[in-house]
Parts: structure tokens; sequence; C-alpha cells
């Protein structure tokens, strides 16, 4: 619902108007909503009342229902929805058509949505594409922020080290900002081969067993731990005694019997 009203804008000549005296005056036609929204010169109330839409894209639709392909001069054509032509025109406040964003019409996304870290910052662009240039951290900025291992050339001071590789240089930055350590060398734990100062790794025990580390025999068999270290919990420490494995270990010194001991 509206009406039409008339503003007057005098311009006061000499700084003094009297009645009947010289003075300028303007006027322009506006469009004020029920809800008290003044909308310019070429712009009307909405269906909806909540905000100011061109006139030509409210009179293609005027009476028309959902779906009603409409024109609108100048503009791709389109279709009718809640009364308004749902005509692409970048500036008009309605996201429409190829539009990302219209001025503060952001369609409820954030930074975070365009894969940045932080939500703030996103702004609409006078093409009404989205303006990103206030967002903060994202993969591929070069800077090693958020949840990354790196990015790019920033690998934050780690070295293949870091990575749990024996071997120093080699490390790089993949595509995702996670470790790329196909050029580390030196072994690593895990990788099931018996290198630097490990004891052992997976399966590979480096041809010991529970007997040949001095231990009475074996309680299911000489394993390695995820440190790639000896599992001496695997092994009996006597005839009929097995350490605990959290709190005790085996200790079988060469002049005395094998015997738990605590950690």
């Amino acid at each position: 619902m509206k009406f039409i009203y008339t503003a007057v804008v005098c311009l006061i000549i000499g700084g003094i108007v009297a009645l009947g005296g010289s003075a300028g005056c303007v006027n322009s036609n506006a469009s004020r909503c029920s809800n008290g929204l003044v909308c310019p010169s070429g712009m009307g109330c909405g269906p909806a009342g909540d905000r100011c839409i061109d006139t030509d894209l409210l009179a293609s639709c005027r009476g028309e229902p959902d779906g009603t392909e409409c024109t609108v001069p100048g503009l791709p054509p389109a279709t009718c929805l809640a009364g308004v032509c749902q005509a692409s025109r970048c500036g008009d406040g309605r996201i429409t058509g190829a539009e990302e964003c219209d001025g503060e019409q952001l369609e409820s996304k954030t930074c975070q949505n365009l894969g940045f870290y932080s939500a703030t910052g996103l702004k609409c662009g006078a093409d009404c594409k989205f303006d990103t240039t206030s967002c903060t951290g994202k993969c591929g900025d070069g800077v090693k922020n958020g949840p990354e291992d790196c990015d790019g050339p920033d690998l934050g001071g780690a070295t293949c080290f870091t990575a749990g590789y024996y071997a120093e240089p080699g490390l790089k930055c993949g595509i995702d900002c996670k470790f790329d350590t196909t050029s580390c060398g030196g072994g690593k734990c895990g990788d099931g081969i018996v290198n630097g100062l490990e004891q052992c790794d997976g399966r590979a025990l480096n041809s010991q067993t529970c007997a040949k580390l001095g231990y009475f025999g074996a309680m299911s068999g000489l394993q390695c731990s995820q440190a790639c270290t000896f599992a001496a919990q695997s092994c009996k420490c006597s005839a009929n005694l097995r350490c605990k494995p959290n709190t005790e270990r085996c200790e079988c010194p060469k002049t005395g019997a094998c015997g738990c001991v605590p950690k």
C-alpha cells in the first residue's frame, strides 16, 4: 500500500523568505510505503512494503501470478515472483540473474562460505560480485594460518624432521596446505623398514626375539611399539611373570634373573 506525496524544496534567496517573497521551489514526486519507507522517483514500494523496487519491474508483473513471463526494456526476459519481475539489474537491492549479491544483500553468505577461515569482511562490489578483499585467512594466500600445516613457501619453520622423517631437507607444501613429504628421506617410523635409531618397525623386528633380548621367553611373540621400539610387555620376564604394561618394565641384568621394575 502506498500514496504519492509532493516534497517541496525551497531555495532561499538572500537568507530571508517573506510570504509571497522571491523564492524558487522544486517539486519531486516520491512514494511513501505503509511502513513509512520513502522510495525516490522511479522506484515504488515492493509488494511486501519492506523495500523500494524499480517501477518498471513492478509494472510488468502487476496483477500477474508467479511464473508469468515478464519483459522489461533493456533487460533479459524473466519471470514474475511475488509481484516483481526477476529481471537482473545490478544495484536494485535484489539478487537476480547472474548476480552473486546486490548492495547489502549477500544471500546470507560470509567469507567462510568462500573458503576463508574468518567469517567477517565479505562485501558486495559495484558489479554485484562478491568482494573478498577484506576477508582473511585462506589456503593459497601464501601465509600459514588457520588449520594449515603450511601455505606455499611458508612452512612455519617445519622440516622433514617435523613430519617424522630422519633426514631434514625435502619438505614442501601441497596445494591443500598439507605437508608434502614425497621428497623427504632417511626413513620414518611406520614405513615398515628399520632405519634411523629404530629398534624395529611394524613387522620388521631386525631378526630379534624375546630370547635374544634376554627375556625368559615370549607371551605372544615379540612385538614392535608405535614408537618403533620393542614392546617388552609381549615377553615373559620370568617363567610365570609378565610385567604390567603401563607401570612396569622388565629388566634383565647380565648378572641376575629378569625382574619387573617401575617405569
